[in-house]
This record gives C-alpha cells, sequence and structure tokens, in this order.
C-alpha cells in the first residue's frame, strides 16, 4: 500500500502475522493520537486486536485485515443531545473478521462517523448500535461502499426505552451502496438472518445496497425496521426474504420507492403501525410457475396511513398483489398487477368498518378472473370516501365497498337521539327541522379509530354542541347543515373531533 501519515501499527511491535496478539501494539499507536486526533495505519496482514476508540479526530485506514472487532465508546456531555459525547471518525479500506463470535464494529456515544470500502466478514453484527437508554445517543453516521460477507446482521440498532423523555435512541443514518451477500447455501450454515435490523431510529437512508439470503434456513427479513421517524429505502436490490423484503412497523413518514424486490417468501412490503407512507414505483416479482403464497405489498392497523400505493409493478403473487386491513386514507392508484394462475383477487380490503377513504384508481390488473369481484368488499352502488375507477381488465370499474353494509346507515325519522355506532357514512334526511342530543351509543374508549362522514339531503339537520365527548367547529349552540351538505369526523382516543365540512362554520 501506498506510504500514509499517521500511526503506523508495525511502528509499535504489531506484527500482523495473524498469530501474535497486537492489541497493546493498537493501543500505543492510538495512545500517540488521542490527543488531538490523527490517523491509525493497519497496513498489509492479518492482526488479531481489539481496537476501542475513545477520543474525537481518529481515521483509521489501510489494507489490513483485523481479527477482532472496534469499539467506538463516546464520552456523552452534560447535555446528551445529538451532537453530545465524541465524533468525526472515518473508517476505510479494511477488513474486519467476526470469526462468527464477535461483532465488527460497536457503537455507543459517537457522532459524525463515516465507515467505507470495509470487508466485514462471519460478524454476528457488522455495524452494532448498542442498547443505550439515552435519546439519540449516536448521529449521523455514513455507512457507504462496504462489503458484508456472512454475516448474521449487517446494521442492528438495539433499543431500549430512553428514560430522558424521548423516543429513538439513534439518528439519522445513511446506508447506502453496501454489497451484502451470504456465499454459503449449506442448511443451518452461518450467516444472513436480516440484513438491517433496526428499533428506535429517528432519520434513515438507505439507499442503492444490493442484499442476497442464502439458503441457511435461518434468513428471515431484509430490511426490519420498527418505532421510527424519516426513513428511506428507495432503489435496493432485495432478494429471497424468507418473510418480507420490507417489514415496517410502528412509524412516522416512510418512503418505499424504486426498490427491486425478487421472491420474498409471504411479503414484498409489510407495512403496520404506520403514519404518513409512500409505496412507489417498486418491482415487486417471484417466479412464474412457483406457487408461493404471498402478497405484493399489505398495509395493516394504520388508520392514519395518509399516504400512496403507485406505480408499482407486481408480478406474480400468490395472493393478493395489495391488501389493506384496518386502515384508511390511502390512494392506490398507477399500479400493474399480474396474477400467477389467474385466480385470487389484485386488491383485498378487508375490515370495512375500519378502511375508510381508500381510493383504487387507473390501475391495471391482468389474468384476474371475473370471479376476483368478491362480494365480500365489491358492490355496485357509490360511496362517498371510497371508490374504485378506471381500472382495466380482470376487474371492470365497479365501485368498491369498503364502508357499504352495516357501515351505510340513513336516518329518515327525524330522532333527536341516533347512533353511529360502527359507521362511516351516515345519511340524514330528515323532513323536519330536528336538534341531534345523542350521536352514538359506543363505548368511544373501546372504539377502533375510523373516519365517518355525515351527509345531510336536506336542510333540517341540527347537532347540538353540548353533546359529551363531541368536538364541533364552533361556539353557537348546535351546529346546522346545509341541504346537501356534509361534515367529516375522527373518532379516536374517547372522542369524535370534527375534521372538515363543506359549509361555513
Amino acid at each position: 500500500m501506498a506510504d500514509i501519515t499517521g500511526a503506523n501499527v508495525r511502528l509499535y511491535g504489531a506484527k500482523g502475522d495473524g498469530l501474535a496478539d497486537d492489541t497493546q501494539a493498537f493501543q500505543k499507536a492510538l495512545n500517540s493520537i488521542s490527543q488531538t486526533g490523527g490517523t491509525l495505519v493497519i497496513p498489509d496482514g492479518t492482526y488479531n486486536a481489539n481496537i476501542t476508540i475513545t477520543t474525537s479526530n481518529v481515521y483509521i485506514t489501510g489494507t489490513g485485515t483485523l481479527n477482532g472487532c472496534i469499539n467506538l465508546y463516546g464520552t456523552p456531555s452534560a447535555n446528551t443531545d445529538r451532537f453530545a459525547g465524541t465524533g468525526n471518525v472515518k473508517i476505510d479500506g479494511i477488513t474486519i473478521l467476526g470469526a462468527k463470535t464477535r461483532n465488527g464494529i460497536n457503537c455507543r456515544w459517537y457522532y459524525g462517523v463515516l465507515i467505507t470500502s470495509v470487508r466485514f466478514i462471519n460478524c454476528l453484527k457488522a455495524i452494532y448500535f448498542e442498547k443505550v437508554n439515552k435519546t439519540q445517543h449516536c448521529s449521523r453516521y455514513t455507512i457507504t461502499g462496504n462489503q458484508l460477507i456472512d454475516c448474521n446482521y449487517g446494521l442492528y440498532v438495539d433499543y431500549t426505552a430512553p428514560d430522558d423523555g424521548g423516543t429513538h435512541v439513534v439518528g439519522d443514518v445513511n446506508f447506502s451502496n453496501n454489497m451484502y451477500e451470504s456465499r454459503t447455501n449449506v442448511p443451518g450454515s452461518f450467516s444472513n438472518i436480516f440484513h438491517i435490523w433496526a428499533k428506535g431510529i429517528d432519520g434513515l437512508v438507505c439507499k442503492g445496497n444490493t442484499f442476497f439470503f442464502g439458503h441457511t434456513g435461518f434468513e428471515k427479513t431484509n430490511i426490519y425496521i420498527e418505532n421510527f421517524n424519516w426513513v428511506i429505502i428507495e432503489g435496493n436490490h432485495l432478494f429471497e426474504a424468507v418473510d418480507s423484503a420490507v417489514m415496517a412497523k410502528d412509524g412516522f413518514n416512510l418512503v418505499i420507492a424504486n426498490n427491486n424486490v425478487a421472491w420474498s417468501k409471504r411479503y414484498g412490503v409489510f407495512i403496520s403501525g404506520i403514519v404518513g407512507g409512500i409505496v412507489n414505483g417498486n418491482n415487486l416479482t417471484w417466479k412464474s410457475g412457483e406457487d408461493i403464497q404471498s402478497t405484493g405489498i399489505y398495509i395493516e392497523n394504520s388508520p392514519y396511513f395518509i399516504g400512496n400505493i403507485s406505480s408499482n409493478n407486481i408480478f406474480f403473487p400468490g395472493i393478493y398483489a395489495i391488501q389493506i386491513k384496518n386502515s384508511s386514507l390511502i390512494n392506490i392508484t398507477g399500479n400493474n398487477a399480474r396474477s400467477q394462475y389467474g385466480k385470487n383477487q389484485p386488491v383485498k380490503i378487508d375490515s370495512p368498518a375500519s378502511c375508510t377513504s381508500v381510493s383504487v384508481t387507473s390501475n391495471q390488473f391482468t389474468n384476474y378472473p371475473e370471479s376476483s369481484l368478491n362480494t365480500d368488499y365489491y358492490s355496485v352502488n357509490p360511496v362517498s370516501t371510497n371508490y374504485f375507477s378506471g381500472n382495466t381488465e380482470g376487474v371492470p370499474s365497479v365501485p368498491i365497498k369498503g364502508v357499504l353494509s352495516q357501515e351505510y346507515t340513513a336516518f329518515t325519522n327525524n330522532a333527536s337521539a341516533v347512533d353511529i355506532s360502527n359507521l362511516t357514512l351516515a345519511v340524514f334526511a330528515y323532513s323536519k327541522s330536528t336538534v341531534i342530543t345523542q350521536l352514538t351509543k359506543e363505548n368511544l374508549s373501546e372504539s377502533l379509530p375510523r373516519i365517518v362522514v355525515i351527509y345531510s339531503y336536506t336542510g333540517n339537520l341540527k347537532i347540538s354542541r353540548q353533546i359529551p365527548n363531541v368536538k364541533l367547529k364552533g361556539s353557537s349552540s348546535y351546529v346546522t347543515f346545509p341541504a346537501e351538505s356534509s361534515m367529516t369526523l375522527l373518532v379516536y382516543g374517547s372522542q369524535i373531533i370534527e375534521i372538515s365540512r363543506n359549509f361555513s362554520v
């Protein structure tokens, strides 16, 4: 290797012969730069050593192989914010051997770290953010251009609840353009459980990576994230997950875009408990002629998804192209899906009582039979909050049921006490002026979150503002509905709250 100015570990007694314990020599080299920072040079050779770095401004480089691990163990400052502790470390060029017993790089209380062009081989966890009960004990990591070979986990963010009032333990990680592969295809062999496993992260960009699984029998999911905020998974190549290519749970602000996903056994994309989501432009494929009981995109328990499933190509899913369960406020548009054997349904919407404001428009579903119009969730009657239109082949343009049947009621008897329990659409056609003084009989503390639309055909509907746990805009004694007007209510947190109306307050 070319000469690099810095503390060369050979000059401090390191042998690099793969036999001697070089830990003390590495520590001496580190001590020489510990006060002001500097470069630690690891030349060709195999070094049996563990490195612990506790200071800022350290650069580790070389072409040597470290048969050990690197510990980035900083010191927090008094305010323990995301720039607290120790920072500015770069690690590049070296190879780290985990010997199937160690992690590659362990992190706590460090920010501003660049890890690039490193080869991780046989590590339990290549890069491990340790369990620390503080908010963002590590932040601003760029992990790019590395090779991860036969590692159980690539990036692992461990979690315990912060005791300082925060929510997320690690912040702002960029994991991009890495190659992750298994060279072992023998059942029971070591390597590859999750490529990324992260809980409690605020800010993750996962972009341009290639993730291969082996066939050891331990493989699960390419990318698993939980309890997060602002995650972007874009332009990755994700192969052969036994469970899901991407699994995202309990988070805010999620973008899954332009990924190539091949042959996941259960779900291409699995989403649960998400607020603010975009699933766009992904290619999700299964092998033609292989009957895998899989679903392309699955969303559950997300009543405020408030996002789009758009422009995805979904080829040969075994069950559904798209499935929605207990989730609302979703636009499904511009997708292209093709059935494996001309069976099942392109879109399945479960639990219509809690799937509202779902639109399915301008999609192309091919090789699906006419019988896929399952009467459990389709109807020939239009619905104001859920609709199905402009889609071609296999499924004609008919409105989707979603909120019909028991979820729709028309009130015509001028009763002042009504019950909108479990409804998502209530139509009032009163013949004389009536003030509603009771709106529901349900136990709001036990109700699933949902959107309720109230529509008045006539100008005779009034709702009292004195109804307990009902919060309506304005200050007068009651709300007067004009003819052909509507109001949108949110049932959430033991209350019914007005969101919007199409007439003035």
